[in-house]
Order: structure tokens, then sequence, then C-alpha cells
């Protein structure tokens, strides 16, 4: 994942339609699960959180189709 803090408050304000500086946390999770960044606001500017997993990684949460 190679987006920073302007990269990943596009995402939010393109594809979750909202808005990256009212104060909520995204979390983003790197294609091999290794690694996730959370932006915030935080009522000063935009922080980024970045953690690379070593050993392991997150899965993806199973999600259900709708009607099944």
């Amino acid at each position: 994942m190679r987006l920073g803090m302007p990269g990943l408050a596009l995402k939010v304000q393109q594809f979750l339609g909202k808005a990256p500086y009212v104060g909520d946390v995204f979390v983003f999770r790197g294609q091999r699960g290794d690694l996730i960044k959370l932006i915030w606001h935080d009522g000063i500017g935009l922080s980024l959180y970045a953690k690379r997993i070593e050993r392991g990684g997150i899965e993806e949460p199973l999600v259900d189709a709708p009607g099944s």
C-alpha cells in the first residue's frame, strides 16, 4: 500500500462518500494482509498510524451475500 494521508483521505471521500475530517477512524488493509493504516482527524489535522505485522496477517472478514 503506497498511499499516504492525502491518497487515503481521497479514497474515503470517493469510495465511502464520507468526509475524512470529522474525527472518524478509517482502517485500510494492505493486499497481503501484513500492513494496516489508520487515518483520522484529531482536531488539528490528519493523523496516520501504520503497522506492519511480522508473522501472520489480518484476514478479511467473510461477508454473506445478500439473500443467502
